[in-house]
């Protein structure tokens, strides 16, 4: 077995001696040591060697250089400098990333607690009407839906009782009809503002709505907060509701022009609607409306479908058949959301007219924003 200072001379051996002429300097290795030696395992020398290595400050790639004895100490501590300012830049991208990943990790957090928040208020407010309800005497379902059972005190469900009822259901239907006109309302304004303004965060795009919609969100039970506008906005770009999520930022998908045509597909007209896709077909269909009553001007329901194309006509059988009625209802609903109709005298309806033809999305705001103009 061979001794440490068997290994630590013969590595002094080797390192002192200079290179052959045109030769490099000799690496003091495992296998050098050992032939200078002469015996010894391979183990024994590595581990002695180890220790010689690290008292002698020894960098074979250095010294194999030839370089003076003052340059090689002046790489050997630039090296170690340059190897320390890599692993503090690693170090602090690593610290980089854990902070953007906490700072996810309470942005969702404060998400989910408000929505817990928004959650236990609604819970508060069904259980204020199943109260409502239940003191009424008309109900006997809970709040999950299973009916309860009848017990023999039951008062007689009379008709003042059943009134109560319906005015009840009425009062519920009427927040719900609420809340949705109120999205509507928000999601307009989104969208017009994002189309003023190009891709905007969350936060941003929340200053930039109307103070007034604001105020109108509490009113209503619906406070518009950053994480309930974030969660709607991100659930309208999955469905494919006009909106686009990139970085964090959100966009109004552009019109995709011939792709969305009802022309441009294969089949029957009922065929190529369902193809498309109902929200697409619908507003190809509103669009079709509004250059109708462009250029024939006010015109009743009956009027507007006889003057529309008979496969576009035909093509609502796949999902709703337009009739006279429904189309004045669809017509009046986006009256109410703002898009660029109006209705006049006694059951016409008429175009509000823009710059140019109406992409059958954007609201009156955006497609005439000139003063003096009718506004729906």
């Amino acid at each position: 077995m061979v001794t440490r200072k068997e290994v630590c001379d013969a590595a002094d051996r080797i390192r002192a001696r200079d290179a052959s002429p045109g030769g490099v300097k000799e690496r003091v290795s495992v296998r050098s040591v050992r032939k200078e030696v002469g015996r010894g395992s391979f183990g024994d020398i590595a581990r002695e060697l180890g220790h010689w290595r690290k008292d002698a400050n020894y960098h074979p790639v250095i010294e194999r250089a030839d370089l003076p004895e003052a340059l090689q100490s002046r790489l050997t501590t630039l090296g170690k400098e340059l190897l320390e300012q890599a692993r503090i830049e690693a170090t602090r991208e690593r610290l980089a990333d854990f902070a953007d990943v906490e700072r996810r990790r309470e942005e969702c957090d404060r998400i989910v607690a408000e929505a817990a928040d928004r959650v236990d208020a609604l819970e508060e407010r069904v259980t204020r009407l199943q109260s409502e309800l239940d003191r009424s005497g008309g109900v006997r379902a809970s709040v999950t839906g299973m009916p309860a059972a009848p017990g023999l005190a039951d008062p007689p469900v009379g008709p003042r009782t059943q009134m109560g009822v319906f005015v009840d259901t009425l009062y519920g239907l009427k927040l719900a009809q609420e809340a949705e006109d109120y999205w509507n309302r928000v999601r307009e304004a989104v969208k017009a503002t994002l189309v003023r303004r190009g891709p905007l965060a969350v936060h941003p795009l929340l200053k930039a709505l109307p103070t007034s919609l604001k105020a109108e969100g509490e009113r209503v039970g619906f406070p518009l907060t950053e994480a309930w506008l974030r969660y709607r906005l991100v659930q309208m770009s999955r469905d494919g509701e006009g909106l686009t999520l990139v970085d964090h930022r959100f966009g109004v998908v552009e019109a995709q022009g011939e792709e969305a045509e009802l022309a441009g597909l294969e089949g029957s007209p009922e065929e190529q609607a369902a193809a498309m896709g109902r929200r697409a077909f619908w507003v190809q269909f509103l669009r079709q409306v509004h250059d109708l009553l462009v250029e024939k001007g006010a015109l009743g329901s009956e009027d507007i479908l006889s003057g529309l194309d008979g496969d576009l006509v035909r093509a609502t059988r796949a999902f709703q058949e337009i009739t006279p009625r429904l189309l004045r209802k669809k017509l009046r609903q986006r009256i109410g959301d703002g898009r660029p109709f109006a209705e006049v005298g006694d059951e016409l309806f008429e175009a509000v007219v823009g710059d140019g033809p109406w992409d059958g999305e954007s609201p009156t705001s955006v497609y005439a924003p000139q003063p003096g103009r009718r506004s729906a």
